[in-house]
């Protein structure tokens, strides 16, 4: 990954099938590789199937070597809740809140840890890339 802030290049919209909201705009969140203090949820709906990751966002990821696992997890970070065209928290439960799509609320997609500022000392909102589908606008 560059020095260069990479900013998602499609919309970011829940992963069900059946609700189709978007969640984060194209252009308005920025990929970066972090390690939650604690792991989101594990997934127990059927009406969730992991999306795929858009070529265009996986080009943006910088690649281990073929022994190596990825350091980190990739997601999209804005430091504004507002930023969000369409986002559920949770109430805090271990100084995290979890984000969801507003509409369905089915699974959680990112989370925000409340004990943790980005460098510039504002809010850090987490969306999973891999927990989000994609769409082209």
């Amino acid at each position: 990954m560059s020095d260069s802030p990479s900013l998602n290049p499609l919309a970011v919209k829940c992963p069900t099938d059946r609700c189709k909201c978007v969640v984060l705009q194209s252009k308005t969140a920025t990929l970066v590789q972090r390690k939650p203090r604690k792991e989101l949820p594990k997934i127990v709906s059927d009406l969730f199937k992991s999306p795929d990751i858009p070529e265009a966002v996986k080009r943006m990821m910088s690649t281990p070597k073929p022994d190596e696992k990825p350091k980190d997890d990739y997601y999209w970070m804005v430091t504004d809740i507002m930023a969000f065209d369409n986002v559920g928290v949770s109430r805090i439960v271990d100084g995290i809140k979890y984000l969801s799509c507003a509409d369905c609320d089915l699974i959680p997609i990112g989370y925000h840890d409340t004990a943790i500022t980005s460098a510039d000392d504002k809010m850090e909102y987490l969306i999973a890339i891999d927990r989000v589908a994609y769409k082209q606008q």
